[in-house]
């Protein structure tokens, strides 16, 4: 957990031309689990409703063969309250860093899934990438996160702390 915190604490972070974030969702909590991991959508209908909303995306970059990837679906994916937290507060989507037949158009180019999965900056699986509502690099959270870590992550980029502050300073609070 704390290399994962000091990674986020060494990436940079660019503004993502909003002048105001939008008024996110209350706080996630632990504890209440769903029947099953969360539904998603395609990169393609996530980049789609994150144009139509304005909200950020949240991108979970994975392969069918990954355990770790696994785990995250059963152990984090699965917690009602960070789900319902993701589905108000992000446009969100999946993509499998192994399909080399898919094809997505993102930002002006042309990429197969596995491609974009690392252009979006995956070296490995999961990693989990933010992005502004119109594609900008936020940030990424690569390999797997407790629920506690991750669910403080994504209420550090719901809330657009991560415009003014680090995330361990976030994390303090």
């Amino acid at each position: 957990m704390h290399r994962l915190a000091g990674f986020l604490l060494i990436v940079l972070v660019s503004a993502c031309g909003r002048t105001q974030a939008p008024e996110p969702a209350a706080e996630p909590a632990t504890g209440v689990t769903l029947d099953a991991p969360m539904e998603w959508p395609t990169f393609d209908d996530a980049v789609a409703a994150a144009k139509a909303t304005g909200k950020p995306l949240l991108i979970d970059i994975y392969a069918p063969w990954c355990g770790w990837c696994r785990r995250m679906q059963q152990e984090v994916y699965t917690n009602a309250s960070l789900v319902a937290y993701v589905q108000d507060n992000f446009a969100y989507g999946r993509l499998n860093i192994d399909d080399t037949d898919t094809r997505h158009t993102f930002l002006g180019d042309n990429y197969t899934s596995q491609e974009l999965g690392y252009a979006l900056g995956a070296q490995g699986t999961p990693t989990t990438v933010f992005l502004g509502s119109d594609g900008s690099y936020i940030t990424r959270c690569p390999g797997y996160w407790d629920l506690e870590s991750f669910s403080k992550a994504v209420q550090y980029i719901a809330t657009g702390a991560w415009q003014t502050r680090t995330f361990a300073d976030f994390a303090q609070l």
